[in-house]
């Protein structure tokens, strides 16, 4: 009888295992990761590969950011270097800390950077441009142009521009204003519009714009002096040249709250922690207290520094909540620069700290000039959003 030659069993050839590169995560892991990554290093990351570029020009990145908190303040400016050329956007740049060395100075850690778009010349913001999110509306006409509905949004996470919904009413240079996910709009329009017309308010979420109750409003129309809003828990206020005003959405109707006894100047001011803060002209940072109805200074010693850039010789632009913390934005006076007059353009970021017995003191975290601009600029728009 035969027997049958059997073969040894076969030996699998042993393979190594494929080293796990970044590259070969899933979509959902790396968009995780990028996304915990500072926005400020995704110029260089989308240059890596196809996918990182992808993944970092996807609105989704940002909804991820928001959604695990990774989001990061920023700083938009929109100027207008001469007459001759058409208003550019920047943004204030920081260097990320990886970055950093032991050599470098402080100052070379901001500075203002171009923004890559195309701005829309018939829509040129001037005082009417709010944050809504990651986005920036322009509302109206500028300063002393024919009056127009229209409304223009920058997203400033492709930095890219679109239509938004037109207001009902043609205006120019309105004051705006964002409160609990509507954006109230008030005057800008003809004098012989109805006094019913004078303020509308677009629901964002339904992008749809309506006129609500002006109420008490007459006296802050007719005044004809310039004043300035902002919002403080769910109110309205705005600040005129003797009296101020507060409008309460839920009871639909404006109320003098301040009458000046003497005459104080607001160029500007905003909201931090519920706290109302200003900057006079000669460089004291001052806050509001709410118990006793009067100004107060704010306490800190380094602060001497607003008062060394001088804003009384120079011109103050904006103060603005960026992201818990007090930032002036200012133009320095003129000076000599390679045989031209120049502006610098300058900004400081203060922690601001309530202590025991009421007062509120302030550190000057960091504080430098940021673009050097023509005799001829104009600023036309300061915006703080979060992306």
């Amino acid at each position: 009888m035969s027997t049958e030659e059997v073969e040894p069993p076969h030996k699998e050839e042993e393979t190594e295992p494929q080293a796990l590169t970044l590259l070969s995560l899933p979509e959902e892991i790396l968009e995780n990761i990028l996304a915990r990554i500072s926005k400020w290093n995704y110029p260089n990351l989308s240059l890596v590969s196809k996918r990182f570029l992808s993944l970092l020009s996807s609105p989704q990145i940002y909804t991820t950011r928001s959604n695990i908190g990774t989001t990061e303040p920023c700083l938009y400016f929109c100027l207008e270097l001469s007459k001759n050329r058409s208003p550019e956007w920047y943004t204030l740049w920081m260097k990320p800390p990886e970055t950093l060395t032991d050599d470098d100075d402080i100052s070379e850690e901001y500075s203002l950077v171009p923004v890559p778009c195309y701005l829309d010349p018939h829509c040129v913001p001037y005082d009417s441009t709010i944050a809504v999110g990651s986005e920036i509306y322009v509302i109206g006409a500028p300063y002393k142009s024919p009056p127009t509905s229209a409304v223009r949004i920058f997203d400033c996470r492709t930095n890219t521009w679109r239509d938004g919904p037109n207001m009902m009413v043609a205006r120019e240079n309105p004051n705006a204003v964002f409160v609990d996910g509507k954006l109230y709009v008030l005057g800008g329009c003809e004098k012989d519009e109805s006094m019913a017309h004078w303020m509308e308010v677009l629901d964002i979420n339904t992008q749809t714009w309506s006129f609500f109750s002006s109420y008490g409003a007459d006296e802050l129309r007719n005044s004809d002096s310039w004043f300035t809003i902002n919002a403080l828990e769910g109110k309205i206020y705005a600040m005129a040249d003797r009296k101020d005003y507060a409008y309460d959405p839920k009871k639909g109707k404006w109320e003098v709250i301040e009458t000046h006894l003497s005459n104080i100047w607001i160029d500007d001011w905003c909201v931090i922690d519920n706290v109302m803060y200003y900057c006079t002209n000669s460089g004291y940072c001052m806050w509001y207290d709410s118990k006793s109805r009067q100004w107060e200074e704010v306490k800190g010693s380094d602060l001497e520094l607003l008062r060394t850039f001088n804003l009384a010789c120079g011109v103050f632009l904006k103060l603005l909540n960026h992201s818990g913390k007090l930032l002036v934005v200012s133009a320095h006076s003129f000076e000599e620069y390679n045989r031209k007059w120049k502006r610098r353009i300058w900004c400081a970021k203060i922690a601001l700290e309530k202590r025991n017995g009421g007062e509120i003191w302030g550190k000057i975290e960091w504080a430098n000039s940021v673009l050097t601009v023509s005799k001829s600029y104009r600023l036309l728009s300061c915006v703080a959003i979060s992306i």
